[in-house]
């Protein structure tokens, strides 16, 4: 999952038009999605307020995507949203659900956040980011936090992962294709220039990708499923070296051997 992850938003970080490679790449999915509602079955009605809250924080979490891309200097900040993500999911499941997580665990989790946010904290210090920056990664790490608890009591009320992932994808989808129309300037005229045959990709990817996650969430604490998706960053690098011929410097040394070493120990946990 942190490979497909690293993949789609490959595709998306290098589309023209972001807003319309996100609308492509969730509507992409969508099918697969209701296909996977259609097998596994409607969920009870009793889980419709977790399934529109799980869709509303998703949405805004995919807005705040394409505007921290398209603003360039902003997804500097990615890698520290991303590793303080599953700081706040540990200590928001341990205040809510009182998860039982080992030391060893902890750890792990503990190794692969401190890489990510020295890593994203460096990248922030070379181009001279104002301390505000850091406040909106933290921020943005909190929201990935409240919609990865979300999903993971969703899925755990629902029963399945086909099931919530296909309720939850026909609300965000609405709510983005809303948002997309109302706000985005032109947005249909730029969707028939600005599409490509690529973010059909994205979108299967992505549906793997979270159907994976969301199967993750049945079985482990929901910290440790998104601190091992959050080396999704890993692979960014190594695609980024291999794929873009970009210099393996040693900031990317750093993270990847804080990386591999808070996997290890979280295989052996």
């Amino acid at each position: 999952a942190a490979f497909l992850h690293a993949f789609w938003n490959l595709i998306l970080k290098s589309a023209d038009d972001k807003p319309i490679a996100v609308m492509a790449i969730y509507f992409s999915s969508l099918p697969l999605a209701l296909g996977g509602l259609w097998i596994a079955g409607i969920p009870n009605l009793t889980a419709l307020p977790v399934i529109l809250l799980s869709a509303m924080l998703q949405t805004v979490y995919s807005i705040s995507l394409f505007k921290a891309y398209d603003r360039g200097p902003l997804s500097s900040v990615y890698p520290v949203a991303r590793g303080s993500a599953p700081l706040f999911a540990f200590g928001l499941s341990y205040i809510f659900f009182d998860p039982i997580i080992s030391t060893e665990t902890l750890a792990g989790i503990f190794v692969i956040c401190s890489g990510l946010v020295i890593y994203g904290l460096f990248q922030l210090w070379q181009k001279r980011e104002e301390s505000r920056e850091v406040t909106v990664a933290l921020f943005t790490g909190l929201f990935i936090a409240l919609y990865s608890i979300t999903d993971a009591y969703g899925v755990r009320t629902v029963g399945s992962a086909l099931s919530f992932f296909g309720a939850m994808a026909l609300f965000n989808r609405l709510f983005l294709f809303f948002y997309l129309v109302v706000l985005e300037r032109d947005f249909l005229p730029r969707l028939a220039s600005g599409y490509k045959h690529t973010f059909v990709l994205g979108g299967l990817i992505s549906f793997v990708c979270y159907l994976i996650v969301l199967s993750a969430y049945q079985h482990l604490p929901v910290a440790l499923v998104s601190s091992l998706r959050e080396t999704s960053i890993l692979f960014a690098v190594l695609l980024g070296v291999l794929a873009l011929k970009e210099k393996f410097t040693l900031d990317k040394v750093i993270l990847v051997t804080f990386l591999v070493v808070g996997v290890a120990i979280l295989y052996w946990a």
